[in-house]
This record gives structure tokens, sequence and C-alpha cells, in this order.
């Protein structure tokens, strides 16, 4: 059996993932798990999945035939897990450049791992300027507690807000 991790953008359309969907149904591939987005008239993803190695071949044919569409497909190396806690961290503050690679830069001196990124950047017109809106999960090694990684963040700018939460 193999793991596949598969990137996919091309432009977007009614129809996708169901092409998806039915591509990997039909070449007795599991579709295991995946984030999908549309963003800027495009459509963009991941997919992870399982496939018998004697489908394998016929799936990253039948994957890379679909038109208009850009397919990468990795097989997934299994690793031991190294112990973490899960978090949520979010950032929330007047939108500017630099935001992510700053907190990004923090996190990483930590040793922290990010499992998921979503960034939007909203409309404030009660305040007259966009507020941008990074939601993280985090893999944080056992050593690290919250309050270390919300010093470290909070030194960035004062019109930042950082919430972390442990998840279940």
């Amino acid at each position: 059996m193999k793991q596949l991790i598969v990137t996919i953008i091309g432009k977007d359309k009614p129809g996708l993932v169901e092409q998806l969907s039915d591509t990997v149904y039909l070449h007795h591939a599991n579709w295991v798990s995946s984030s999908l987005s549309q963003l800027g008239g495009q459509f963009a993803g991941i997919i992870q999945m399982e496939v018998a190695n004697k489908h394998f071949v016929s799936l990253r044919q039948a994957l890379t035939d679909i038109e208009a569409l850009q397919i990468h497909i990795v097989e997934d190396q299994i690793q031991t897990a190294t112990p973490y806690v899960a978090q949520q961290l979010t950032v929330t503050g007047n939108d500017r450049c630099g935001i992510v690679k700053e907190v990004t830069q923090h996190l990483t001196q930590l040793g922290i791992n990010i499992a998921k990124l979503k960034t939007e950047t909203h409309s404030a017109p009660n305040w007259g300027y966009p507020i941008f809106v990074a939601e993280f999960q985090l893999h944080t090694p056992t050593e690290i507690n919250q309050n270390m990684i919300q010093q470290q963040l909070e030194q960035l700018a004062d019109d930042l807000t950082i919430d972390i939460e442990t998840l279940s």
C-alpha cells in the first residue's frame, strides 16, 4: 500500500472535486484527508490518499490526465511520531507586510511545527484599515508552554492580539 500526497492547482470551475473524487474511486484508492480551497479564481488543494501498489501507476496517469489541473504526486514516508501538544494560535492585527514572516520566525525559534495555516484579510469599515487574521494549528514540543509562546509573539507589535488554545 502506498501513501500519497497529491497537490492540485488550476482554474476553478464547478465539478473539479467531483472529478477528482471519481478518479480516486475508479482507481481503487482511498481519499484519506484533504484541504481544498478556491483562492483568487484558482482551485488549490492537497489530498492524502492510499492506493495498492498494483493500482498506483493507473491512478497517477489518470490524475495527471485531468485537463486544466497541475498535479504533483509525492509518496509519503511514514515517520515515527515525535511527541507534541496540539495548539490553535490565532493572530489578529492591522494588516501590514511581514506579519506571517515575523510570527513563523518566532515559532521556528521555539521549535514549533506549523501543521496548518489559514490567513484572511477583512475589511474593517469602522476603523478605516484592513484587519489581518492568521489561524495556525501548531505541533508544539511538550517542553514549550503557552506562556512562552504568548510572551514571544506579543513582542512583535502592540497592535497584534495573540490567542492560544490547547486542542484535545
